[in-house]
């Protein structure tokens, strides 16, 4: 579905937020960001961030001179000082600061407060890299066999016919095993597989210590957190997903007997450079949570019957299914399937499989793309080249070239351009070409020209071959 990245190990840009930290007091004028600023995903050596004396915070970013935090419990004072522990290893470092401001980051599912604040003293970053270890690569297979035994003694130690994990969490937890399977063969995909190990063995170590299976939730929403360059990630009820300020991405979580599951919502930075293995380590992710809800709903022993076994459902129907590549206004791509567009909805579902359960959909707002290619083949012809003066006659409607933001220009036909709606359909010219149809997103567009002579020769324009 994602296009894999040739490096794997691109450095991440930094959180471009709309909190700067203190300058110093004979610099007013310049450039207040003056320290480089780590999201959570860089900090690996961070266990927990607290106020001294009060609730856990959730860490934004982090900087020599300053920090981003969140907090549910109240809203930090601007003026007040604080002191934040911050715990790495078996120490706990604390620091001193006073909160420049703060605001509303969020008000579902609960009013959540983001502040900015200012160290009183740089904080010393080398001095925890030297005490704090690192953490030990973990083989996802081992924790996975792991993993089974611990489900096979949990449902032995609940009595005879006990089930622990719903026919869905079930499904979930198979379907993280492909990928697991389908990524080991990749090189490109060792960052998620390193990580998936991680979410595995908190699943297996919750249940092999008989821990609260209540912490497994927040735990893996932590390394989530930690693992990819976001600025924050929360489970939100699908029909409050769309109260989230900020631009966000959102994943499906399973849920047995929910026709409407929750959602793990993503907020990215606005300059984030995400990689292939990001987004596939979160859509899994969405599915794990699915097993830690489970698990910590089946906390009671279960003393029902099992249901009884179900044939084999037939193959699913995949007549409306689209092969789609979205294109995302900052460059980024993403290839999978969907159905027909609907403009009133403001957002795209894309699935990286039509066989796939529903709640492995990702949802993708407007707001974030550039177009969506409707294509015969994802793989596409590289060598293709569009013909200047193609008209094919099956391509209906007025002729018009649109100039994107980014400079590209695309050449087709409409039936359906408003220059009030979120988009628009163009057909192509070229009969050759790969695609059937592109979705034109209104926030992309720079200009468009029509054309109600098609045989008017118009000055040339170089255009991009838009097949992908």
């Amino acid at each position: 579905m994602v296009n894999e990245p040739t490096d794997t190990r691109a450095p991440l840009k930094l959180v471009s937020s709309t909190v700067d930290e203190q300058p110093p007091v004979g610099n007013r004028g310049a450039e207040r960001r003056a320290h480089r600023r780590l999201t959570v995903s860089e900090l690996s050596w961070l266990n927990h961030a607290r106020i001294k004396y009060g609730p856990d915070v959730s860490l934004i970013d982090l900087s020599v001179g300053g920090a981003q935090i969140e907090t549910t419990s109240y809203p930090p004072q601007p003026g007040s000082t604080i002191v934040i522990e911050l715990a790495a290893g078996e120490r706990t470092w604390p620091v001193p600061a006073r909160v420049l401001r703060c605001h509303i980051a969020s008000l579902a599912p609960h009013a959540t407060y983001r502040g900015a604040i200012a160290f009183k003293r740089p904080f010393d970053f080398e001095e925890i890299a030297g005490v704090v270890q690192h953490a030990v690569d973990v083989d996802p297979v081992q924790e996975y066999a792991r993993l089974n035994l611990a489900l096979k003694r949990r449902a032995e130690s609940t009595g005879a016919g006990a089930t622990v994990l719903s026919p869905t969490g079930a499904r979930a937890l198979e379907s993280v095993f492909a990928m697991i399977e389908s990524g080991r063969s990749r090189e490109s995909a060792a960052p998620f597989i390193t990580e998936m190990g991680r979410l595995l063995r908190i699943l297996t170590t919750s249940l092999e210590n008989a821990a609260d299976p209540a912490a497994i939730i927040p735990e893996m929403i932590g390394r989530l957190h930690r693992s990819v360059p976001s600025l924050m990630v929360r489970i939100v009820d699908a029909n409050r997903a769309s109260l989230i300020r900020n631009d966000a991405v959102y994943f499906r979580v399973p849920a047995e007997g929910i026709d409407v599951p929750d959602c793990l919502v993503v907020e990215f930075p606005r300059d984030c450079a995400l990689e292939a293995w990001h987004l596939q380590l979160l859509e899994a992710g969405a599915q794990l949570l699915s097993v830690g809800k489970d698990l910590a709903s089946s906390r009671a022993p279960v003393t029902e019957e099992p249901a009884p076994e179900v044939a084999d459902a037939p193959e699913p129907e995949l007549r409306g299914w689209n092969k789609l590549v979205v294109h995302y206004l900052d460059g980024r791509l993403l290839k999978g399937y969907g159905r027909d567009i609907q403009h009133t909805r403001g957002s795209l579902e894309l699935c990286h499989d039509p066989d796939g359960p529903d709640e492995s959909r990702i949802t993708i707002p407007f707001a974030h793309l550039k177009a969506v290619f409707f294509v015969h083949d994802f793989a596409g012809n590289p060598e293709h080249c569009p013909a200047l003066d193609a008209d094919a006659v099956s391509a209906r409607g007025r002729r018009i070239t649109v100039t994107f933001v980014d400079g590209e220009i695309l050449r087709g036909a409409t039936l359906g351009y408003n220059q009030n709606a979120p988009g628009f359909f163009v057909s192509p010219l070229d009969p050759t070409s790969n695609n059937a149809r592109i979705f034109v997103l209104a926030g992309a567009i720079r200009h468009v020209q029509f054309h109600d002579a098609p045989n008017r020769p118009s000055a040339p324009q170089p255009v991009t071959a838009l097949v992908r």
